[in-house]
This record gives C-alpha cells, sequence and structure tokens, in this order.
C-alpha cells in the first residue's frame, strides 16, 4: 500500500510513499492526476471575469488548497487552449498561437500533482456534443464536474447587448431586443449568438450528455446590491475552496459603461466599419476608449426596460422549471434567476443629444491625454511560445470553425441559408437530448 504526500508549499508533485511490502521501492516517485476536475463552462455575463480574475491572483492559495488551476508564467493559457479545442481562430494571428494549446493543458493538469484542477472558461459553453465529450475524456481518472453559472435573464440580456457593441456590435437596444424575443429568429444574429451562449436548459443537456446529472452544479449569481464576495464563496464551495483565504484583489475588473457611453461606442463602430481588424478594434476601442470611458460616472445603470420584463420572466420561468426537473444541484436558488424591474433605471437606449455630445467630448479628451501622456510606441514583441506543432487535429478543427463561421454570416442575409442553419440547430437540440436520455453515469 502507497500513502500520497502532498506538499502544500512550493512544491506541487506528490511522492507516493511505500508503506508496505510489495511497493517498498526506495525513492520510488511518480506524478498522480487530479481525481476530480472541476469544468466551468461559463455562462457569458454571469461574473465570470470576476471569478477568473480572483482566482488568477490566488493562484498559490488555491495550489495550497490542492487545487490546480493552471495559467501562470510559463503555464498554457486556457482560452487559448479553448479556443484551440473549439477550432477557433482570428484572421489576424499567427495559427501558431493555438496549435496544441489543447493538448498542452491537459497534459499540464494531469502532470499538476494536485488531487483537485480547475477549468474555467466561459466559450466552454458553447461546446459541442463531441467537443464536450472530448473534454471529459482528456482527464480518463478524474471524476469530472460541470459547473454552470447562471444570471437573471434581465441582467444578462442588456449586459449582452453591452458587450456585443464593445466587440463590434451595430445593433440598437431595440433591435437586439425584437430579436432575442422572436422564436423565428433564433437562426440570425443577435439572437443566434444570445441564445447559443444563454440558453441553460440546452447547455446543461449536452454536458449531461457526458455527466451525470449530480456532477452537473448549477450557481446562481445573487441578485442585484449583493456583496460579490458571494459569487465568489457559491462558486468555491461547489470546488472545496476557503473563499475567505483568497485575499488578493485584481487590478482590472470587466467595465461597465452607462447609457450614454454605450451609444458613442456603438456609433463609432459604425463610423469605423471594417477598417480595423480585430486585433486594431481590441487594442484600440476595447481596450483603450472602453475602460477611459468607464471612468465617468453616470447617474443611473440602464436595466432591461420595464415593458421587457413579462416576456423575460415567462421565459426563466421556463428555465426554472426545466432546471429544477432535471435535479441538478444547486448553489444559490434558483429563484435568483426571475427578472425584475429595478427602480430608477434607465432603457439602455435613453441617451440625450446633449448627454451623447459631452460624452464624445470627454471620450476626445481622454483619448487625446492617454495618447500624449503614453510612451512612444515600441516594436510588439513576439509572444513567448512553448514549441507546439500544429497537428492535423488541430487544423482540422480550425478548419472546420472557419467553416461554421462562414455559414453563419450567410445566414444573417440570405433566407435559404437561415432555414439551413435553423435546421442545424434544431438536429443539435434532438442530437444533445438523445445524448443526455441515452448517458448512464
Amino acid at each position: 500500500m502507497a500513502e500520497t504526500l502532498y506538499d502544500v508549499g512550493t512544491v506541487r508533485k506528490p511522492v507516493i510513499r511505500a508503506t508496505s511490502g510489495a511497493d517498498a521501492m526506495e525513492g520510488l516517485s511518480m506524478v498522480v492526476a487530479p481525481s476530480a476536475v472541476y469544468i466551468h463552462i461559463g455562462l457569458h455575463k454571469t461574473g465570470t471575469t470576476y471569478l477568473q480574475n480572483m482566482l488568477r491572483v490566488n493562484r498559490e492559495e488555491i495550489r495550497r488548497q490542492l487545487v490546480e488551476f493552471t495559467g501562470g508564467p510559463g503555464e498554457p493559457a486556457q482560452k487559448a487552449a479553448v479556443w484551440d479545442l473549439h477550432g477557433r481562430r482570428l484572421p489576424d494571428v499567427d495559427p501558431q498561437h493555438y496549435a496544441g494549446r489543447w493538448k498542452a493543458l491537459v497534459e499540464h493538469i494531469n502532470s499538476s500533482g494536485l488531487p483537485r484542477a480547475l477549468i474555467s472558461e466561459e466559450r466552454l459553453g458553447l461546446s459541442t456534443l463531441k467537443q464536450a465529450r472530448k473534454v471529459v475524456g482528456a482527464f480518463p481518472s478524474a471524476e469530472v464536474h460541470v459547473v454552470v453559472t447562471v444570471r437573471d435573464l434581465g441582467r444578462v440580456a442588456v449586459s449582452a447587448w453591452q458587450e456585443e457593441i464593445k466587440s463590434r456590435g451595430l445593433w440598437t437596444w431595440q433591435e437586439f431586443a425584437d430579436s432575442i424575443q422572436d422564436p423565428g429568429r433564433v437562426a440570425t444574429s443577435p439572437a443566434r449568438n444570445f441564445w447559443l451562449r444563454q440558453d441553460v436548459v440546452k447547455i446543461c443537456a449536452t454536458w449531461e450528455s457526458v455527466v451525470p446529472a449530480d456532477r452537473l452544479h448549477i450557481v446562481t449569481v445573487p441578485a442585484p446590491g449583493s456583496a460579490p464576495e458571494l459569487l465568489l464563496e457559491r462558486f468555491t464551495s461547489v470546488l472545496g475552496i476557503d473563499a475567505s483565504a483568497l485575499t488578493e484583489r485584481p487590478a482590472w475588473t470587466n467595465e461597465t459603461v452607462g447609457v450614454a457611453s454605450t451609444e458613442v461606442i456603438r456609433r463609432l463602430n459604425e463610423r469605423l466599419g471594417s477598417r480595423l481588424n480585430q486585433r486594431q478594434y481590441d487594442k484600440i476601442i476595447k481596450g483603450t476608449l472602453v475602460p477611459l470611458v468607464a471612468r465617468r460616472t453616470e447617474p443611473a445603470r440602464f436595466s432591461l426596460p420595464e415593458q421587457d420584463i413579462g416576456w423575460a420572466v415567462a421565459r426563466a420561468d421556463e428555465m426554472i422549471a426545466a432546471l429544477g426537473a432535471r435535479g441538478y444541484p444547486v448553489v444559490g436558488d434558483l429563484n435568483e434567476l426571475r427578472p425584475r424591474f429595478r427602480d430608477g433605471s434607465r432603457r439602455p437606449d435613453d441617451a440625450t443629444d446633449d448627454e451623447l455630445l459631452a460624452t464624445f467630448l470627454d471620450a476626445l479628451a481622454l483619448l487625446a491625454e492617454t495618447h500624449a501622456t503614453s510612451s512612444k510606441a515600441r516594436k510588439r514583441r513576439e509572444s513567448e511560445r512553448a514549441n507546439y506543432r500544429e497537428g492535423l487535429a488541430s487544423k482540422t478543427r480550425g478548419a472546420l470553425f472557419l467553416t461554421q463561421s462562414k455559414a453563419a454570416e450567410l445566414a444573417d442575409t440570405n433566407p435559404v441559408a437561415a432555414k439551413a442553419m435553423g435546421m442545424v440547430l434544431r438536429s443539435r437540440d434532438r442530437a444533445r437530448l438523445r445524448a443526455r436520455d441515452g448517458f448512464k453515469g
């Protein structure tokens, strides 16, 4: 018989010490793969940025509590790994940036030497059945748990719309709201993008096809006004981590901008068109302008308009009933997923002309100040890369994702393609339900 001794200091790999005859080999040392792996799949806009930032700055404390959370200096990045898993690529980024990253992440976790491990990346909520199986299959000796953070549709809808605007979106709030409420438009954007990320019942059905229902954990985002630490406490309780020991605070959070600032960015997107590539846009608009205008204090934040509450509550009630019927373990309260109108809030699209002008001028002044005080532009350094090779499987995933992206773009402008996209989405729905109902955990 062998006893596993975990060093909770700087040495993370356990030593297997022989305690009886057959294992009595002096100096025997080996790495043990984790016995439990937790996959946090989002959903998008459910406090994932806050949670991930807290996890990153407290990585060593988390490891002291015997949970591996990969992504530190010289370690595989979780975001790049999931992009590789999904075959996702950006046209202006070298494919080698993603090549082999999923395999590297899995190998790192399986050789970490700690008994538990965590992957947290909201893009995993977009996984297909095949990709979900690949994730679980990557950890054959572990008990895999899936963690789903869920937030009420009212807050999610306006937050998702704002995120679309911060990512080159052009839709007005009303266009966005009309789209996500129309079942007939689910195959085209923005409804398609929204529901692929937010249909928690379908997303859970996908993952319930590869893990038992009692290992699919629902964590509800607390009601507005709650301390952010409450979400962290709920989340870490699933992993057996003591949240009170995570005392470091991140320097950056996901910026929220107000009514006027969001409309300014939307109109700027219209003016820019396609003149900036994705990397340029992320650097100048998302990475520079958005944090600057987020500094502006606006008297009231926007929320779901009162006339949309009825639709959102009806849809939320369906989701609550469906999740309750599946018997998933819940941390929090499913009733927190029911939207409520917030007195004193503003419609997302009711900025006045005077507010827009003031915001434009503030943004211009802030950009001028930033440019004037910034250091001389330096040549972009090549990012550090491990010696990954883009194998056939990785190339195939990239080609498949590109094909799917082109098909989705075509569906937005071509009724025939939209009809075909709808058929594909319905086929996925049927497949996930068959897989879920046939899965024996």
